[in-house]
């Protein structure tokens, strides 16, 4: 097992908002461990308290777009990175099809061994989240439910 530098760990993370931004399910499956593990931060309501797998994970951007005007988009403001870890703040500014706007600003920690994340906490604003989309649930997308108008 060798060591990944700041700048290479920097690199994958780069590469999975890629992998979000063109909806790549199979490449955000590739920059995660088997063990891997996310779990959003938010304390309310209980349905965005996610703790996913990989392949849970993966399929996030392809559920979120389903209920957008065009697949979404994150811009990452800022990266800093310390070791294993790569801290990001970063926005999307998208239109819903239920005529809201999501324009969520989201901090992520990635961790990661050997190239891959091995974790990925994400911390963003729950009420925006629930007032836009409702429940989404990426194991089942004819599930989402978007808030009512």
């Amino acid at each position: 097992m060798r060591a990944m530098g700041i700048e290479e760990n920097k690199a994958v993370v780069r590469s999975w908002f890629e992998a979000v931004n063109r909806g790549d399910e199979a490449a955000i499956l590739a920059t995660t461990a088997d063990d891997f593990n996310f779990m959003t931060m938010a304390r309310q309501p209980e349905w965005l308290l996610y703790n996913w797998n990989r392949e849970q994970f993966s399929k996030v951007p392809t559920t979120m777009s389903t209920v957008l005007k065009s697949p979404i988009q994150l811009t990452v403001l800022e990266m800093t990175a310390e070791g294993d870890r790569v801290a990001v703040e970063a926005e999307t500014d998208m239109e819903m099809l239920n005529g809201r706007r999501y324009n969520n600003a989201y901090h992520f920690v990635f961790k990661l061994r050997d190239g891959k994340f091995t974790e990925v906490r994400e911390y963003s604003c729950s009420f925006l989240a629930q007032s836009c989309f409702g429940a989404v649930t990426p194991d089942d997308p004819s599930a989402s439910k978007m808030a009512d108008a």
